[in-house]
């Protein structure tokens, strides 16, 4: 068990100090917690989360360079490297451009190796 404190970056510092505990027990305080799969932070933040996203699918879309042919890459990519990135979007959908630069890369990248 943990304690996350969600809060503006003002509070944090006023809440430093503050501990919760169970049955005499004080509960260690982390700054992101993984619910579901997804990975969000103490400010309501997502960028652990997507950069987590981009680098499995980095590492799948190689793996799939590497081991099917031509022909097969692209079904492999759809079913193998889009379900990471997509996985519950409209819970930490990306609104600031540099975090759709790094989703939109694993993309450009694959398409551009394919090509080659």
């Amino acid at each position: 068990m943990f304690t996350c404190r969600i809060c503006s970056h003002r509070l944090s510092s006023l809440l430093q100090g503050q501990t919760y505990e169970i049955n005499d027990t004080i509960l260690p305080t982390v700054e992101s917690v993984r619910d579901l799969g997804v990975i969000v932070d103490h400010h309501l933040k997502f960028d652990a989360h997507n950069t987590l996203a981009v680098r499995k699918a980095m590492i799948r879309s190689r793996l799939i360079l590497k081991c099917f042919f031509l022909s097969k890459q692209r079904p492999a990519y759809i079913t193998y490297v889009r379900p990471i990135l997509e996985y519950c979007s409209p819970v930490w959908s990306p609104h600031h451009k540099y975090l759709i630069n790094k989703i939109e890369s694993v993309q450009t990248i694959f398409k551009r190796l394919t090509l080659l």
